[in-house]
């Protein structure tokens, strides 16, 4: 299996980019896009955290980061919290199959998606390689 980052991901999620005229980007989006996240739950998104999609096929490989991912589609991602203190004090609490949330570029919403399968959020790092 191809892998987009070295870290092993937390979940597993499904995502839809939103259009242009939903309000997103007006350019094309390439896997490995660096999104900020939202809890869907959360009505007044002020608190973003930095958990990055790797957009993957149906074999479980990582997308090409050269080709433009379609919009209005659910595409299959493995998720990875990027800042390891938040793992524990946030996420693990919150992170579970069915949990709905945002990618965000600034303030601007411009995906969709839910969690469909925790994978190593509740493990430590250093023992999952």
């Amino acid at each position: 299996m191809v892998r987009l980052y070295a870290v092993a991901d937390d979940f597993e999620a499904r995502i839809r980019i939103f259009t242009e005229a939903e309000g997103g980007r007006s350019g094309p989006v390439c896997n490995g896009i660096r999104w900020d996240f939202s809890y869907a739950a959360d009505e007044d998104a002020r608190e973003l955290f930095m958990i990055w999609p790797d957009f993957v096929s149906t074999s479980g490989d990582s997308l090409s980061q050269y080709e433009a991912l379609p919009t209005s589609t659910y595409l299959s991602a493995r998720m990875t919290v990027v800042a390891d203190e938040m793992r524990a004090l946030v996420h693990r609490a919150r992170i579970a199959p069915g949990v709905e949330f945002f990618c965000h570029e600034g303030g601007r919403k411009v995906a969709v998606g839910c969690v469909t399968k925790v994978t190593g959020m509740n493990s430590d790092r250093k023992s999952r390689g």
